[in-house]
């Protein structure tokens, strides 16, 4: 059945979608700016289940170049920020409704933003606050940090404002452009776009999908809130076959210390194995041996907060594995 809600409710604009009464997502990820908007409609394409995709910008031209359905207009011109800060903190006050819609019932909501631009910088406190008082159980916030060829003012106002609204969420990942490996502006932009895409579709992953032990979405939420001192998390996905993984994972595990100084300094780690449980069950177990004994778990110190997770991917290779792994450092 076909419904039609109306979204940039104050332009009269309205967007088919198909959308069954049946059907009652229990997360929501919400980009906020036209950056963020560019990311989360490329995120379509991860097939989330139980997951709502929002989109809130002030460029109509912007928005209508997207083709998520759930799109919302903040300001009446459809002109854009301007930059201004200020302007789109005050015009997003005006659609504190449709932010509420948007979240309410949800164990969990992600808030995604490219610091530096006006609407996302002038929105984003909004957002969070208004998640804060409805009491969302996770707060999730994923930011890009600006390049500092965009000007030093710019990225220390990013980091000023990423310090002051870092208390009301639970977790925090960051794209800093400035340590992406790319030699054009074009492929800043993709490599960003993707570190986001991977960093949000996987952990939302473990939360959505069915995991072949025990694992849900309070181990999730233990993760995050877990004795640390940052909500900062880190995120490494490795993908191949068991001989490959096994040199990757000594390699990832050697680096880790240059991150976090010792591995000692890691306090929470989780991670998610994604397989096709075609897969030969000899090679599953050698690879399990590695994972838990070999190379990850038998390295960490006792008081690490380790759990991990296997998740049955239909569209993998049978014998390829992909490992993702989420941290949090003392």
């Amino acid at each position: 059945m076909k419904y039609y809600l109306r979204y940039m409710e104050d332009n009269n604009l309205e967007f088919p979608f198909v959308f069954p009464k049946e059907s009652k997502p229990v997360i929501s990820i919400i980009g906020i700016g036209g950056g963020a908007g560019r990311i989360v409609n490329k995120m379509q394409a991860c097939r989330l289940t139980d997951t709502e995709l929002s989109i809130f910008g002030m460029n109509r031209k912007e928005m209508e170049e997207l083709s998520l359905p759930h799109k919302y207009l903040i300001g009446a011109d459809g002109l854009g920020s301007g930059n201004d800060r200020s302007l789109a903190e005050s015009e997003c006050q005006k659609i504190s409704p449709s932010i509420e819609k948007i979240i309410t019932d949800k164990i969990l909501s992600c808030f995604i933003v490219c610091l530096g631009g006006g609407t996302g910088e002038g929105c984003i406190r909004a957002f969070l606050q208004k998640a804060v008082d409805m009491q969302i159980k996770v707060k999730l916030l994923v930011v890009t940090l600006p390049h500092s060829s965009e000007g030093l003012e710019k990225r220390e106002n990013a980091l000023r404002l990423l310090d002051e609204i870092g208390k009301l969420v639970d977790g925090i990942f960051v794209v800093d452009y400035d340590v992406l490996p790319c030699s054009t502006i074009s492929d800043l932009y993709n490599e960003a776009d993707r570190k986001v895409i991977s960093f949000v579709c996987s952990f939302i992953n473990m939360i959505v999908k069915h995991s072949l032990i025990c694992f849900d979405f309070n181990d999730v939420r233990s993760f995050l809130r877990y004795y640390s001192d940052t909500k900062f998390i880190d995120f490494f996905m490795l993908s191949g076959n068991i001989d490959y993984l096994d040199v990757e994972l000594s390699d990832l595990l050697k680096n880790l210390p240059t991150k976090y100084h010792t591995l000692d300094d890691i306090s929470n780690l989780i991670v998610a194995i994604h397989y096709n449980r075609d897969t030969d069950e000899d090679i599953v177990r050698k690879f399990l041996d590695m994972i838990v004994s070999d190379d990850i778990m038998n390295k960490l110190t006792k008081d690490t907060q380790t759990k991990w997770t296997m998740i049955h991917d239909p569209d993998m290779e049978k014998n390829i594995f992909r490992i993702d792994i989420f941290t949090k450092c003392n």
